[in-house]
This record gives structure tokens, sequence and C-alpha cells, in this order.
């Protein structure tokens, strides 16, 4: 028995007693689109060809020659002249064609109730997707011209600027990259090319609809492609790569992610392993043995996988809060550095200056810490801790255990006490 429902392909197996669910495998992405081109290479009207190139030389070359001028312009009034007067939509080549004239008017949108949960999803990918893209595009040209944005505020305006296109009949409003680099590459720097642009579209869509019928699609091909040219920045994976190859190879996959799956899966792969990174990087946080130098001036940090000579005091810098992804790492290394001691440990000492948070696995795990270093006769002291880290121990019971005479502003205070209490002198 074979049936088909919703392009899923259901199978019963000869005996009648499994059902098995064969899913086609459809790849999405630009991978798609360039096998499709590859495909449609011999069908090519050479036309159109012609005509995509030649947009997209005469914008490069007039970028070369004079910068100044609107290129992309210039390109698409000389090949809609050469469409219209060699009658080359009649040999193939894609028009705009016959638009109708006038401004959209403002309108409810008209959507059954039960349809909101059903457009929810999309609508959900289309925001998301739009959210990602118009912070990385702000970020991309601040840095590139060296001016601050407020990303609050760019996602306001794309927040009521959708609202509004949902009164009026319009597309979502979103960031287009190549509209960006397009922009930049005409010299537009403040928002009044987007009120002239938004005033030359009103005009052209009231009294010029009938010219604009003759626009080559393939000429807009060709300015889109001259203007996305800017947006490919080896050199930023390049630097990547030499400053941390983790975050390469999330830019890496991200990357390949958008090819094979599309932006919004790439968004998801690129989200999940940069949390994946942050969290293995904050479950092994730097942590260091302070010394203090032989004239007393300052305390020299070392690495904690050594185990040198104590002197009956440990001075343990953790590099970061205390919580979940790292409370094992705490615990294990604060055994060992007590177990590895060459003599027994009297003084245990948290640096708790980058302790700037405890959770309340962190705080279990801390509990845990201090009773087991006080079952072996190891007094335990917190100092630099700042004013919430002390509320958070003070509200975890922590406090309690430790003491609050064990907490000392300085590290050269614990190690004064430390002196005073066993009358050991300072080594030579």
């Amino acid at each position: 028995m074979r049936f088909m429902q919703e392009g899923r392909d259901w199978r019963r197996s000869p005996n009648n007693s499994i059902l098995r669910l064969q899913l086609p495998l459809k790849p999405r992405g630009y991978l798609v689109e360039l096998i499709a081109l590859f495909e449609s290479v011999p069908h090519a009207n050479l036309y159109s060809v012609a005509i995509g190139l030649g947009a997209f030389f005469i914008v490069r070359f007039m970028k070369a020659c004079a910068p100044k001028a609107p290129a992309a312009l210039i390109a698409l009034i000389l090949t809609t002249v050469v469409v219209a007067v060699f009658g080359l939509d009649q040999k193939g080549v894609k028009v705009l064609g016959t638009m109708p004239s006038g401004l959209p008017s403002l309108t409810i949108p008209n959507v059954p109730l039960s349809d909101y949960l059903g457009l929810l999803p999309g609508a959900m990918a289309v925001v998301g997707i739009t959210l990602c893209e118009a912070l990385l595009l702000v970020r991309s040209y601040s840095r590139k011209h060296n001016y601050k944005a407020d990303g609050n505020q760019v996602l306001f305006a794309y927040g009521m600027t959708s609202l509004a296109s949902g009164f009026s009949g319009s597309l979502i409003s979103g960031p287009s990259a190549s509209r960006s680099a397009a922009m930049d590459a005409a010299g537009s720097r403040t928002q009044l090319s987007s009120l002239m642009a938004a005033v030359t579209v009103a005009l052209v869509m009231v009294f010029f609809t009938d010219e604009l019928a003759y626009l080559p699609t393939a000429a807009l091909a060709g300015v889109v492609a001259s203007a996305v040219l800017r947006l490919i920045e080896v050199a930023e994976l390049r630097e990547l790569w030499q400053m941390r190859r983790s975050e390469f190879w999330i830019a890496a996959v991200c990357m390949l992610s958008v090819l094979v799956f599309g932006p919004l899966r790439a968004v998801i792969f690129a989200f999940l392993l940069a949390t994946i990174d942050l969290l293995q990087r904050a479950s092994r946080p730097r942590t260091w043995v302070l010394r203090e130098a032989s004239d007393g001036s300052h305390f020299v940090p070392e690495e904690t996988d050594s185990a040198p000579d104590t002197n009956e005091i440990i001075i343990y810098r953790f590099g970061a809060s205390l919580y979940f992804a790292n409370a094992a790492f705490f615990e294990e290394e604060v055994e060992k550095l007590v177990d590895r001691a060459a003599t027994p440990v009297k003084w245990f000492v948290l640096d708790a200056q980058a302790m700037n948070d405890i959770d309340t696995t962190g705080a279990e795990t801390l509990h845990q810490v201090l009773q087991r270093l006080q079952s072996r006769g190891v007094s335990v002291s917190v100092t630099r801790a700042n004013p919430a880290t002390t509320s958070l121990l003070v509200h975890y019971h922590c406090l309690e255990r430790i003491g609050e005479n064990r907490m000392y502003p300085t590290n050269r205070h614990a190690i004064a006490a430390f002196r005073q209490e066993t009358g050991l002198s300072r080594p030579k």
C-alpha cells in the first residue's frame, strides 16, 4: 500500500506490520540556485547576458574613472534605452513590464484570526533574520566609517516601518546588504539619500511607469553584483584566523550554512556554535596561584598546573564568575592545589576580584569546598570581593561558614593576618 500525503511518501511493508516514512531530501540555499544556474547556462539569452555584463562593467568603469558620478543610475538608463531602441524585449530580454501607476493606499490587513497562528512561525523567522542582518550591517558600516550606531534605535526603526508596511499593503521592511552596498558605493552617508530615494520611487510610480517597463532585470542584477563585491571581506576572515581560531571556524560554518541551508538555519547554527564556544571557554577560565614577591612589594601570578611549595598558604585567583558551567572545574582545582601542596596547607585564600556573580550551582559547590577544606583543618578567607559578591555570599549562607572576620580587602591584608595568626615570617 502506498499513498502520498502533504509531500510525504508512506509505504506499507510487505507484511503490513511496519509503516515506513520516507522524506525526500530537498537541498536548500545558494548551492541549489548555483546548480540551477549552471544547468541553465546553455539556455541563456545572449542579449540578457550582454546587458547584465554591460551594466556591471559600466558601474566598475565609472567608479574607477568618475567615482562621484551616479554610476548605477547611468547604467540602468543606458541599458533601458538600448532595450527600448532595439526592441530587445521582443528577443527574450526580460524587463519589468507593465506596472500599475499610483501610490499604495492605507488599509487594515484582512487576515482571519485563525490564520495568525499559521503565519506566526514564518513571521518569527523573517523577524529573526531581519534583526540579525540589520545589526550586522549597522555594525559593519559604523566600523567602516568610524561612527557610533545605536542598535536599539535601528531595531525600533525597522519595527515601525514594518508596522507601517502592514497598513499600506507593502512588503515587510528589512535591511538589504546589496542596497546598502549600492548606497555606500554611491557615496551616501546620511538618511537624506533614503528620503530622496523614497521621493524618486513615488514620482516614478506616479508618472514614469510606462518608461520603467523597459528596464531590463539583467541590468539590475549587474548593478547589484557590482555593489555586493564590496561586502566580501576576506581580510576579516584572515584576521579571525590570526586572532582566534574558534571564531574563524564559527564564521566559516555559518558562511557555508548560508550557502547550503539558507540564512535562517545559518543564523541558528551560528548561535548554537557561538553559545557552545562561550560555554567551553567559560567552563575552564584562567586561574592562578599568587605568590608574594621576595621583597613583598607585589604578588606574582603563576599557573595552577604546577604545585610548588605553598608555605602553608595558597592564594588562589579564580578568573570568572562561579556558575554551573565552571563549578566542577573550580572544585577540582581547589582540591588539586591542596592535595599537591608540598607542605600542609593552613590557609586557603580565594581572590574573588573577577568573581562577579555566583549562581545556585556555584553556591552549592562553594559550600562543598568550604566543608571539605575546613574538615581538613584549612582556614578559608576571601579577598577583594565586590559588594555584589559579598551580598551573594550572605544570601547563599556561605559567609556564615567563612566568617566575616575572614573577608579581607586585599591579599596583602590576608597574608598579614595569616602571619600574625601562625607566627610565620616572610620567606627570604
